[in-house]
């Protein structure tokens, strides 16, 4: 029912790549879900009133805060709509993100609090009332909420979108939840047990893990995560097409939230292929406007084909980190043009524990480089690990360079 909706809103059917879709799939999956969790808040928190259950109660809370996020993530892609100003040169899609920080804290904050009402209710239980209407309505909400994360899984499907990902996880926990008080209302009328305040304590951890699990998920977003292996792959597929471009350094893909991004990669090659890296450039970053309609910054960098020179500088940088460590490791080892000056531009591999003499091993590498040439300047990217992205192509580069 919900696909045939978009179908009609777009008289046909979508293309989901385009954003104009993406967005009308995050609204309607925000509307829906705000009407479908107020119904079930309503039903359960009235139920559970009239039957004096704590769990079911704590259930229809789970809902409301179920609705608060929707709607703090429709107004959130309302706002993220906007597009770049003066003032905001990059758009306003973070502010998805900024919402959905709220309300993870609400959905914390609220689970903690139903937490100690059902730990009262244990202390202090009353025995629920059994009634049919009470196992309708739950039965009816565990067929809700799946049929809430099947449509949430096909719209994140078909826009490859984290964030109703999460809304299906988070659907499912919930008819999980439900199943948990339908349990207890059960074998309390069965058995006669007072396990009410119990199951709320459940009921209560799934709203608190659910939580924490969604702050984690935006508080990713906004430190900066290495999920857009997709893209990267894309990026580096255009590339290989052009055989002057001898290896790719720095790829990074800079997301602004709401489908914007900026790519922003350095590619090395020779002097005598000048003219055809910058053509390649110029069609490299159309090629990827056309295909992600974002910006694309790319930077040329020369590289010097000396690979006894090269094997000379890499021992000196060797027997300096000796010094200090022979868990550290060189990689992607190169000499780039600058002008009057040589670069040595290289990857330092390194344990967690060496990271607090990362500075000083920095400078004494460069003063040992500058002790034997005034002209030498050194780039140095430190790394705890190694990135898929960052050793592509090098053999191809080591190849190139050891021919000429």
């Amino acid at each position: 029912m919900m696909a045939q909706l978009i179908k009609l809103y777009f008289r046909g059917k979508p293309n989901t790549s385009e954003m104009a879709v993406k967005r009308a799939y995050a609204s309607l999956s925000s509307i829906a879900g705000i009407v479908l969790n107020l119904l079930l808040c309503t039903a359960k928190i009235v139920t559970g009133f009239l039957s004096r259950s704590v769990a079911i109660s704590a259930d229809g809370f789970n809902n409301l805060s179920d609705a608060g996020i929707s709607l703090m993530t429709l107004l959130g892609f309302q706002i993220a709509r906007y597009g770049r100003g003066s003032t905001h040169p990059f758009g306003h899609g973070r502010f998805e993100w900024i919402m959905g920080i709220f309300a993870s804290l609400a959905v914390v904050l609220m689970g903690g609090k139903l937490v100690h009402t059902s730990f009262q209710s244990i202390v202090s239980p009353q025995k629920p009332l059994f009634s049919v209407a009470t196992i309708i309505v739950l039965v009816l909400s565990i067929l809700v909420k799946g049929y809430m994360y099947f449509y949430n899984q096909q719209f994140a499907k078909a826009t490859n979108s984290e964030t109703l990902k999460a809304t299906a996880a988070d659907c499912i926990s919930d008819a999980a939840a439900t199943g948990g008080v339908l349990f207890s209302t059960i074998v309390g009328h069965v058995t006669g047990w007072q396990i009410d305040g119990y199951c709320g304590v459940v009921v209560s951890g799934f709203i608190v893990i659910a939580g924490i699990k969604s702050l984690w998920e935006v508080l990713g977003r906004v430190m900066g995560q290495a999920d857009q292996q997709n893209i990267i792959d894309d990026v580096l597929r255009t590339v290989e097409a052009y055989p002057e471009i001898a290896a790719v350094q720095n790829l990074m893909v800079h997301d602004y939230g709401f489908g914007y991004f900026v790519i922003s990669l350095w590619i090395e090659g020779y002097r005598k292929d000048s003219e055809q890296l910058y053509n390649a450039i110029h069609k490299i970053s159309c090629a990827l406007y056309e295909q992600f309609h974002c910006d694309c910054f790319i930077q040329a960098d020369y590289l010097i084909g000396d690979g006894a020179l090269a094997a000379h500088l890499r021992k000196k940088v060797e027997l300096a980190l000796q010094r200090h460590s022979k868990k550290i490791n060189i990689d992607n080892f190169r000499l780039i043009e600058s002008g009057c000056y040589t670069t040595v531009a290289f990857d330092l591999l390194y344990p967690a524990e060496l990271q607090k003499n990362e500075e000083i091993i920095c400078q004494e590498i460069e003063q040992e480089l500058e002790s034997e040439n005034p002209q030498y300047r050194t780039i140095i990217k430190s790394i705890l690990r190694r990135e898929r992205y960052g050793s592509h192509r090098r053999n191809k580069s080591k190849n190139q360079e050891d021919n000429k």
